[in-house]
């Protein structure tokens, strides 16, 4: 009689492992579901902001740009004098040494162009609409380059999309961004804080460039 007892305790005890055994089984694949899980949704954050760490345009005194590019402008000599300040301020901002000049420091504005329709850094998104524009302005809120180059003819002005949102524009019948616009042949009506159709006027000829 006493054998069937130790039997039982036996089972039992043999019992109580297994479950405890699956339990832990269970809590660590919880735990790694979880860590996963977590891995999972900071690869979604980042793939959504993409920031790039080298970009400094928050914190580059846009207004300052303008008004060093219409002094620059008032004291000029010589032809090519203030003409590279767009790729200057472009450069200073996110870190870049594809428009460097051995001669003037930076290339003038209208090797902008040519230098970003051969390099692989640079997408041309097309011709300014809604949706390119939209991705454009996407593309710099999140920290990305963005520019719109008159392509009409080789010395096509070139503006910066800045950060922030769109406005709606009768004269276009779209949503613009604010640019960062120096004007060379008219440099008084510079800016950094107004609408895309302040600075051009629409045209087909119009393309959107991205650095990627």
């Amino acid at each position: 009689m006493k054998k069937i007892p130790l039997l039982l305790l036996s089972i039992l005890f043999m019992i109580s492992c297994k479950d405890e055994q699956k339990q832990k089984t269970s809590d660590t694949e919880n735990e790694t579901e979880s860590v996963q899980n977590n891995n999972s949704n900071d690869l979604k954050t980042d793939s959504k902001n993409p920031i790039n760490p080298s970009v400094k345009l928050t914190s580059l005194d846009l207004a300052l740009e303008v008004e060093n590019f219409i002094t620059c402008k008032k004291t000029a000599t010589e032809r090519n004098d203030c003409r590279n300040s767009i790729t200057k301020t472009i450069s200073k901002a996110f870190g870049l040494t594809e428009f460097s000049d051995p001669k003037l420091g930076y290339v003038v504005y209208d090797s902008i162009r040519p230098i970003a329709e051969k390099s692989k850094n640079w997408l041309q998104l097309g011709a300014v609409d809604q949706k390119n524009i939209d991705m454009a302005l996407a593309h710099t809120n999140r920290g990305g380059l963005s520019l719109i180059i008159d392509t009409a003819e080789t010395y096509g002005h070139v503006v910066m999309i800045v950060p922030g949102e769109s406005k709606k524009s009768g004269s276009w019948g779209m949503k613009l961004p604010n640019v960062l616009s120096l004007t060379n042949y008219k440099p008084e009506k510079s800016f950094s804080n107004k609408s895309l159709s302040y600075a051009m006027k629409k045209s087909e000829d119009l393309k959107v460039y991205i650095r990627q």
